[in-house]
């Protein structure tokens, strides 16, 4: 009994699914741009990280890039993802300080990164200091019992 080319080739693309699995999502996102079989194959296991996380892709994406067609999970991934590492991103990172178009989103590991800081500061990008789910970046902190604002009695 002689299988079909198509499903020879989906039988691969799903031991490959099977395989990619076991990659960390950041760097599965890396290896969805080798080539076309691997985007579908990495699709696959975009899709199940985003249900598991209640994500939904639009029903109209925006725009007419095939990409958002062809690959909807790895876009919505995309659109979710730290742009300098590739795992989920909790703060917006936008053109503009009174918070009008966000370009993308950073992790709190990420935002402490001297290259990402200067990467902010050269193209006059501002991080939001909440998150999307409430988290604040910045801690409180408290300074030292004997400091200067306790001798001025604040």
């Amino acid at each position: 009994m002689a299988l079909s080319h198509n499903a020879l080739r989906d039988s691969n693309i799903d031991v490959l699914a099977a395989i990619l699995a076991k990659l960390p999502t950041a760097q599965l996102f890396h290896m969805s741009q080798v080539s076309k079989r691997f985007a579908a194959a990495c699709e696959v296991v975009f899709e199940q990280e985003c249900t598991a996380r209640h994500w939904q892709p639009a029903r109209r994406p925006r725009g007419s890039q095939a990409v958002l067609r062809i690959f909807p999970w790895r876009s919505l991934w995309r659109q979710h993802a730290c742009r300098a590492c590739g795992h989920v991103g909790e703060f917006p990172v936008r053109t503009t300080h009174q918070g009008h178009g966000m370009a993308y989103l950073l992790c709190r590991r990420c935002t402490g990164k001297d290259w990402v800081q200067k990467r902010l500061a050269n193209s006059t990008l501002y991080v939001d200091l909440v998150g999307l789910t409430g988290k604040r970046l910045l801690r409180k902190q408290r300074g030292p019992k004997n400091s200067r604002f306790a001798e001025l009695g604040l």
